[in-house]
């Protein structure tokens, strides 16, 4: 697709919402982390980027591989959520539900010890790859409303543009007939649509993750100072589908047609890089303090596919059914992350960690060579600003076998000037359990998240639909230590 048919997706794609704000969405959209990964990571908050001694941590400092000093490899073969979506769109109530299954983390960690007579007493070296955001969810609107997607389309393109040069949804509007010109004219619309009370539909299907491949590279210093840095090669795969149906709330024909369809399918795909570096150190025996920064990640042509089909029922029978796609490639940044946090150890058998993550969304860009996106990147700066990230997590030996873990994770709303509690401020609250013996180990978490923010249903001014999501998150991890 060239600039002209991205423009037109950027024009009409309020309907499947990644234009929220008015322009840029998909930039936050991809910008945004879960820091998915191993269930003992899972089960403490995440709060292991100072404490060490994970694979998943590498991914907010990688100076935690510092900590190994035995070789590992670990797997993490189930992480099934469980996911309610409970929304309002104009009053009205609607839910939906998903369960999905992932696979998100796999990782091997060689610790080799240095000459004894020498400061430095280990490297490591760390690959493998984790989940960072997982997209896997459905929501679902339904409202009856004097108003009609039709009026935004009408809008758009009364007095500019004539009947024979209409292009995207307008163009599906006019083959079936639900936009004319008034007589005598030949750029100025009307919907039948418009006025009647009407039932709304809209159904999001979302799916697709963003994995992670890391290469990682540590040492400890004298066992009080550990250093670490990770490339990071990230993999975008994400689709989403949404149907939007409009029909007369009296079930009568309006101008001979029944009711319409809308389906709109967007599919991402593309590859970045990144570099993060860590440092850990620890002054005293029960206590580590330590340091994280993540450049931007760069991802190049990410492939931007959309297609949308207008149905139309008929009160004779007869359906009719138009569409057209366009195709787009182009480049972001997103932005760069700095983290910091403290450990402290417990009598060798607990620990209680926090850690802290800065994030400005609004330094997030959009590239392409034939398309400046300037007003799309406006709207990053002046809809997008900082997200704060609270990670705090404990873990206590009950024994030398089993261990209990509890954690808390906060990220903050990504929007500048959030005006209600549907900010897409996320919480999440975990615990978890492990299972180590000489060589094998074995970890359970139970994760509960919810976040709450809002959906354009078609128009990005218009009132937006809001929904609240809860999941249910059960996560298995397995390694063998030499």
């Amino acid at each position: 697709m060239k600039k002209t048919g991205f423009i037109i997706t950027v024009i009409f794609i309020g309907l499947t919402g990644l234009l929220k704000a008015q322009g840029g969405y998909e930039a936050l959209l991809f910008s945004q982390s879960d820091y998915l990964g191993t269930a003992r990571f899972m089960g403490a908050g995440g709060a292991f980027g100072v404490t060490g001694g994970d694979f998943s941590a590498v991914n907010t400092n990688p100076a935690s591989i510092g900590l190994y000093k035995r070789s590992e490899v670990s797997i993490t073969p189930l992480s099934l959520a469980f996911n309610r979506s409970e929304s309002t769109y104009l009053g009205s109530p609607g839910s939906a539900k998903r369960t999905q299954y992932t696979f998100p983390q796999a990782g091997i960690v060689i610790a080799s010890p240095i000459n004894r007579n020498n400061q430095w007493r280990f490297w490591q070296f760390g690959f493998g790859y984790n989940r960072l955001a997982d997209y896997n969810n459905t929501y679902r609107f339904n409202a009856t409303t004097n108003s009609t997607m039709m009026d935004m389309v009408v809008d758009r393109i009364n007095g500019a543009v004539t009947y024979n040069n209409l292009t995207g949804d307008a163009y599906l509007a006019w083959n079936n007939w639900l936009i004319d010109t008034f007589p005598g004219t030949n750029n100025q619309y009307y919907s039948p649509y418009s006025g009647n009370a009407i039932n709304q539909t809209a159904i999001v299907k979302r799916s697709g993750a963003i994995d992670e491949m890391t290469f990682t590279f540590g040492g400890n210093y004298a066992d009080k100072l550990y250093i670490g840095a990770t490339i990071g090669m990230p993999f975008l795969s994400f689709k989403e589908v949404s149907t939007y149906i409009e029909a007369p709330a009296d079930n009568q024909p309006i101008s001979g047609i029944n009711g319409y369809k809308v389906v709109s399918e967007q599919r991402n795909s593309g590859a970045g890089i990144n570099l993060k570096l860590g440092i850990t150190y620890q002054p005293v025996s029960f206590m580590r303090i330590g340091v994280g920064f993540h450049t931007p990640t760069y991802f190049w042509r990410v492939r931007d596919n959309f297609t949308r089909s207008l149905t139309a029922d008929y009160s004779n029978g007869n359906h009719n059914t138009d569409s057209y796609s366009n195709y787009f490639r182009f480049a972001f940044t997103s932005p760069l992350k700095f983290n910091v946090g403290a450990s402290f150890i417990i009598m060798k058998r607990a620990f209680v960690a926090a850690e802290y993550e800065f994030q400005n969304y609004g330094m997030s860009n959009l590239y392409a060579d034939d398309y400046d996106f300037a007003n799309e990147n406006s709207d990053i700066t002046h809809n997008f600003g900082i997200s704060h990230n609270v990670r705090v997590g404990a873990e206590v030996n009950l024994t030398e076998s089993f261990a209990l873990r509890a954690g808390y994770r906060l990220k903050t709303s990504p929007y500048k000037n959030a005006d209600s509690e549907y900010d897409n401020t996320t919480h999440y609250v975990s615990a978890g359990l492990g299972f180590k013996g000489r060589h094998f180990f074995g970890d359970l978490a139970y994760v509960y998240r919810i976040n709450r923010d809002s959906y354009w249903i078609y128009d990005p001014v218009g009132e937006p639909g809001l929904y609240s999501n809860k999941a249910h998150g059960i996560v298995a991890t397995v390694g063998y230590k030499f």
